[in-house]
């Protein structure tokens, strides 16, 4: 991923190949291989993002949403992006939200309306909610 050209990531490789790791590991790595993982994950979203604003031209760099609220990523992009002498601008970790909570939140408003999703629906990411 880190020697792709473009800047698209997905991590779900890496999180199945970890999935089948863990339970052939003897001995107490949980951890180590946790803290690997988010290293890794830390420096393909700090090298990709930092390669995009080079080649966009910007000097304003932010990180938004759940993953913002890493501690590890916020020091890393910090470093980064100070390095490279540009802006950035990160919201307060409490401030910080995973897109979860809202889709948590939708579900909750449907299920006190009465109205629900048939379970046989395939998932569409792009499926956009309707206004009410």
């Amino acid at each position: 991923m880190v020697g792709r050209q473009d800047f698209n990531f997905s991590f779900s490789g890496i999180k199945t190949a970890v999935r089948y790791l863990l339970p052939k590991l003897t001995g107490d790595y949980v951890a180590d291989v946790a803290a690997s993982f988010q290293e890794a994950v830390v420096d393909i979203l700090v090298r990709k993002t930092m390669a995009a604003a080079a080649e966009s031209g910007v000097d304003l760099i932010t990180v938004s949403g759940g993953v913002s609220g890493n501690s590890r990523l916020r020091q890393k992009m910090v470093l980064a992006v100070e390095k490279a002498g540009k802006r950035w601008l990160l919201a307060e970790p409490a401030l910080t939200t995973d897109n979860a909570a809202m889709i948590g939140y939708v579900a909750v408003q449907r299920f006190r309306e009465g109205s629900g999703t048939d379970l046989a629906l395939d998932a569409d990411p792009n499926l956009r909610l309707a206004e009410g």
